[in-house]
């Protein structure tokens, strides 16, 4: 089915040239292929600061709490930068502008945080490639919600993926450097297993757009989930004790760490404010198929802006199980295109 007949039958509003939105979300995979190490970063350099303040973060609820106060930051100057540069538009919204942000935000905050979580036992490769299996759980909801068969490539893409993520599982020591973040989880797979449910609820927010996105205004939607995001991950931060990381101290650290000042600002203004509306405004313009093989390319950016930060070197293990899980991927977009 070609692109225009499917925006005909969707009643998507085509664009004089399908390339634009194309050339968009490849620069929104950029963007979010620079958050897997920028999280990680930014999200120890945080920590740490926390631990020389003498906060205990140890154990789950400590952990929790630092990485959604964190989200928390994070979400709430994208939130404030947003409303800044589009305040004219933020009036008379819509039912679907208040439901659809409201659903893209809250399982787009779960998933964040627990891929969040996940970063900090694995590699920013692993992750990257991980979250794209989000492509493939697409069908799988489509087909447990509208009881629509899966056809033999979509089984085969299912069973290759799997394959995948059981390389991508494998201990991997040769990819690590002296500048290696990631830690001994405290029990095997756990960041593998976070980060694949976090994908499965990226799977929401992705169907979620397509679906709200055909009607709702980009702009009001954007604002709208970022701020339920920011919401989410204050109250969950503060109710498991997030107050006490407030600390002057604490802020005086993370302000006169250049690191983590120029990795948190783009995080928080490109890789979130900025590529969650490009996202927003593009992706109801092309058919899911489409977008689903653009995002293919997310992984391969995280995997090379994590070496180019040194968090990781290229290995073996990265690249076939990588190579593998885009097999899959690309299998899935085929066969919806």
């Amino acid at each position: 089915m070609s692109d225009r007949r499917y925006a005909a039958e969707m009643n998507r509003p085509q664009p004089l040239s399908i390339a634009l939105p194309i050339a968009i979300l490849t620069l929104c995979c950029l963007f979010w292929g620079f958050s897997f190490p920028g999280m990680q970063i930014t999200a120890a350099i945080f920590e740490k600061s926390l631990q020389s303040a003498a906060i205990d973060i140890s154990g789950t609820r400590g952990e929790l709490a630092s990485r959604s106060i964190f989200n928390a930051w994070r979400f709430g100057i994208a939130t404030a930068a947003f409303f800044l540069f589009t305040f004219p538009r933020q009036r008379h919204f819509s039912r679907a502008d208040l439901v659809g942000g409201l659903i893209v935000g809250l399982t787009f905050c779960v998933g964040i945080l627990l891929q969040l979580i996940g970063l900090r036992y694995i590699l920013p490769s692993t992750s990257s490639f991980l979250t794209s299996l989000c492509v493939i759980f697409a069908p799988l909801a489509q087909t447990l919600i509208f009881r629509r068969p899966l056809g033999g490539r979509t089984i085969l893409a299912i069973i290759i993926a799997l394959i995948g993520m059981f390389i991508l599982s494998q201990p991997n020591p040769h990819a690590t450097t002296a500048q290696t973040i990631a830690q001994t989880p405290p029990f095997p797979h756990l960041g593998e297993i976070l980060t694949i449910i976090g994908a499965l609820l990226f799977t929401v927010q992705i169907l979620s757009i397509d679906r709200f996105g055909q009607h709702a205004d980009p702009t009001r939607l954007t604002m709208i989930m970022l701020l339920s995001t920011c919401i989410v991950s204050v109250v969950l931060g503060l109710s498991l004790g997030g107050a006490r990381f407030h600390r002057a101290s604490v802020i005086s650290a993370l302000a006169h760490n250049q690191t983590f000042l120029i990795c948190f600002t783009l995080l928080a203004l490109i890789s979130s404010m900025l590529s969650q509306y490009l996202m927003n405004r593009y992706q109801p313009l092309v058919p899911p198929a489409t977008a689903a093989v653009i995002y293919c390319l997310e992984p391969v950016f995280g995997t090379l802006f994590s070496v180019g930060f040194g968090t990781e070197r290229l290995s073996a293990i990265t690249m076939v199980g990588g190579a593998v899980i885009l097999l899959a991927v690309f299998l899935v977009a085929r066969k919806n295109a």
